[in-house]
């Protein structure tokens, strides 16, 4: 038996090597998550032009990630579909280490969108389908811890480099990253022609960190646009859609706000590197908090600290405009993602019907990308217009609203004894 289990370890970690191929991709990824709006600003944009660029891409990376999961499920081509979304990666990079005004940065981004939206929904097929469905669970989990610390890696790399290169220059060694997977892709990745129903699988949290430019590390269901027969589950869907507004309207204006208070490029990438760290790190910890307190105590608790810290930002920015409390605060505030991703992820997987498991998680996806969609579009206008800090007093009147529309969503839940589990 011993030797059997120690056979499946081998052949699991044998199996999950090709993991290592996506860390270039992914460091390019976070390093950029922070350069483009540096990029938009030193062009001469402002919080309105990052919300209308980080909009169009969210918006089209939602169209092509149904597109492409839709081509790779019927064609079989999953190993096409992840080069093609590093191919362009690559090329977006590229062409933005080159670009000298706001419309080439909009077009880059927008074109390029479609394309790089191609890997999101296939990565994860491809990863079912190398590994044992035993170990499913571990492998997701796997990939999803390393993408998540390789994109932490790229805002540190980021943080470093902008002291020696200008931003069109790391935007060139972004690409250079980037290509590192394309090659180690096409060299190593195997085309994995086998068909799967996504429908059957469970929902698998999706992210580590928070990202407001980027939806998730990986797709299984495909957004839909759709609402369910629970009326609970249809009014938390609503509570997820008011969340990630939210948080698109605190988040997405932060980089140019920063700038313009004198902050350093550096400093600005210094900052998503805490917020994003901390946000890692609270990740295994939440699992605890649910089985302890519940699924909607914990969001709720994490929503409610998500108000408070942003309400404090607020008081910084009306009264003093004191940058290193706005980036302390900003850092702390990666504890929070934690506290509403899990809890959000759990609920939709203990209240999803059973055999309507795809339909119900394709819905929260499609809930998911509109809230981010809406929130980056809406917090440069508002920025522009009345300032950041009634941005910030919006999304905190929000969050107070699914506070409240919780109360809709809420569920029976058995207490666990924690002693029991973790001794």
């Amino acid at each position: 038996m011993k030797e059997k289990k120690k056979k499946d370890s081998c052949d699991l970690m044998k199996s999950q090597k090709f993991f290592y191929i996506f860390v270039p991709f992914k460091i390019a990824q976070g390093c950029t998550s922070v350069l483009l709006p540096l990029l938009i600003v030193e062009l001469g944009g402002k919080a309105k032009e990052v919300g209308i660029v980080l909009g169009l891409y969210t918006a089209v990376s939602m169209f092509g990630t149904v597109f492409w999961g839709k081509i790779s499920d019927k064609f079989k081509k999953r190993k096409t579909c992840i080069l093609i979304g590093f191919t362009g990666t690559f090329l977006s990079y590229l062409l933005l280490s080159m670009a000298f005004n706001l419309y080439e940065v909009i077009l880059i981004q927008t074109f390029f969108a479609f394309f790089i939206a191609a890997e999101i929904p296939v990565t994860t097929v491809y990863i079912l389908r190398s590994t044992n469905k035993f170990y499913w669970d571990d492998a997701i989990g796997k990939f999803n811890k390393i993408g998540g610390w390789a994109w932490v890696m790229g805002l540190g790399i980021g943080a470093i480099t902008l002291f020696f290169v200008s931003i069109q220059n790391l935007f060139l060694l972004n690409s250079v990253i980037s290509a590192i997977s394309l090659i180690l892709g096409f060299k190593y990745l195997k085309q994995r022609p086998i068909h799967i129903n996504r429908r059957t699988f469970k929902l698998r949290l999706t992210q580590i960190v928070e990202r407001t430019r980027y939806i998730p590390n990986y797709l299984i269901h495909l957004p839909v646009i759709r609402l369910t027969e629970n009326k609970k589950v249809n009014s938390f869907l609503i509570s997820t859609f008011l969340i990630l507004i939210a948080s698109g309207l605190i988040f997405t204006p932060i980089v140019p706000y920063l700038k313009m208070l004198g902050v350093g490029s550096s400093i600005c990438f210094f900052a998503a590197f805490m917020h994003s760290s901390t946000s890692a790190l609270m990740y295994q910890r939440t699992g605890r908090e649910i089985y302890k307190k519940g699924t909607l105590r914990t969001l709720k608790y994490g929503i409610l600290s998500r108000a408070v810290l942003s309400l404090l930002m607020a008081i910084l920015i009306i009264y003093k405009e004191i940058a290193v409390g706005i980036i302390l605060i900003y850092a702390v505030l990666g504890i929070t993602w934690s506290y509403i991703i899990i809890p959000s992820f759990s609920y939709m997987s203990k209240t999803a019907e059973k055999d309507r498991e795809g339909g119900a998680f394709g819905a929260f996806n499609f809930f998911y990308f509109l809230g981010l969609l809406t929130g980056n579009f809406l917090s440069g206008i508002i920025v522009d217009l009345f300032g950041y800090e009634v941005d910030i007093f919006l999304a905190i009147i929000l969050l107070l609203i699914v506070i409240v529309n919780l109360k809709k969503s809420k569920i029976e839940e058995k207490k666990i004894d924690l002693k029991k589990i973790y001794g």
